[in-house]
């Protein structure tokens, strides 16, 4: 995270600045779900409470800081994940039988959404919180088992310092600074990051359901993969999950990435991405009826500019200006 801000993540997106306990508690309560929020001295010297939050389709990122020592108590959150992120200070987290006790750059903390919870946050701590809906995160996990889901209960400490954190901390980086540098062409894009995290924290963290994931996937055939290219073709402009590719293709989602990586010895993912740098390379070189990179970018579905140039000139040995101008 590196990359961006994090004394002053998501300034330009305010919901709640308040040095008062209750109404903190009214209007964060409002944004997450109604809890109980105790400030641990009586004279609550030192309370500043702060709530940034972006929304996106199916989750929200957001950025919360108390000031003070404070206990949260939320009970069960219901209807949503929260991936907590401790940028500052440390927190005492109790989800269901398990405690975290999360500090910046070591241990975060995934709350699921059907284990009691409560919280203590240190003076000074400040969190980097994702919310996830619960429906998506059911609906990811019930197309990689292939099976109904009822529920998905993460266990609640995260360690940073894992190949799983680190990816999981990198990909919440990559949301941030596309937050921060996007702009209203890109909320496709931003939902499929929430999508991929969904999916990266179900096949990389432990849960309830992981050893129905870990189990070998079926493999289909290598004419799967190219009807599965040529919907991605087709469809490349507009809006759609790893998920209704392989209902396409009439495959689990599962059968669909184990049959690309063996036969392709690539992931779904990058096979997605290249073919979007194709499409993109084809728009950069044809009639674009004065469009900018940018915007041309944003049609193939390429959210992050600068991610995408890098991987384009990879591809193609040049950048996407470079493209553009020979063609004009």
């Amino acid at each position: 995270m590196d990359a961006v801000n994090l004394r002053s993540p998501l300034a330009r997106h305010a919901l709640v600045d308040t040095f008062s306990p209750e109404e903190a508690r009214q209007e964060i309560g409002r944004i997450f779900c109604p809890h109980f929020l105790s400030p641990r001295h009586a004279s609550a010297a030192g309370f500043h409470a702060v709530h940034r939050a972006s929304r996106q389709r199916g989750y929200s990122l957001n950025f919360v800081g108390y000031g003070s020592e404070v206990e949260i108590d939320p009970g069960e959150l219901s209807s949503f994940f929260l991936l907590q992120i401790p940028l500052a200070g440390s927190a005492e987290v109790h989800c269901g039988t398990t405690t975290a006790l999360a500090n910046p750059g070591q241990t975060a903390s995934l709350l699921s959404p059907t284990l009691p919870t409560r919280m203590r946050w240190s003076d000074g701590c400040a969190k980097l919180i994702v919310l996830i809906e619960r429906e998506v995160m059911q609906r990811q996990c019930t197309e990689l088992a292939d099976r109904a889901i009822d529920k998905v209960e993460f266990e609640t400490a995260v360690d940073l310092s894992s190949l799983a954190g680190r990816l999981a901390l990198d990909h919440v980086g990559l949301m941030l600074e596309s937050i921060e540098n996007g702009n209203a062409a890109f909320g496709t894009y931003l939902a499929r990051l929430g999508e991929s995290l969904s999916s990266l924290l179900l096949s990389s963290l432990a849960h309830s359901h992981r050893a129905v994931l870990d189990a070998p996937a079926p493999v289909a055939t290598s004419s799967t993969v190219g009807r599965a290219q040529d919907w991605i073709r087709a469809n490349i402009e507009r809006d759609f999950s790893v998920g209704d590719i392989a209902l396409a293709v009439d495959v689990s989602l599962r059968t669909l990435q184990e049959t690309v990586r063996r036969h392709n010895r690539t992931t779904l993912l990058q096979m997605v991405e290249t073919l979007r740098l194709d499409h993109f390379h084809s728009l950069l070189t044809g009639p674009q009826n004065g469009q900018s990179v940018t915007d041309l970018a944003g049609q193939a579905g390429l959210g992050h500019l600068g991610r995408a140039a890098a991987a384009y000139r990879r591809r193609y040995g040049e950048t996407p200006s470079q493209t553009l101008r020979r063609s004009r």
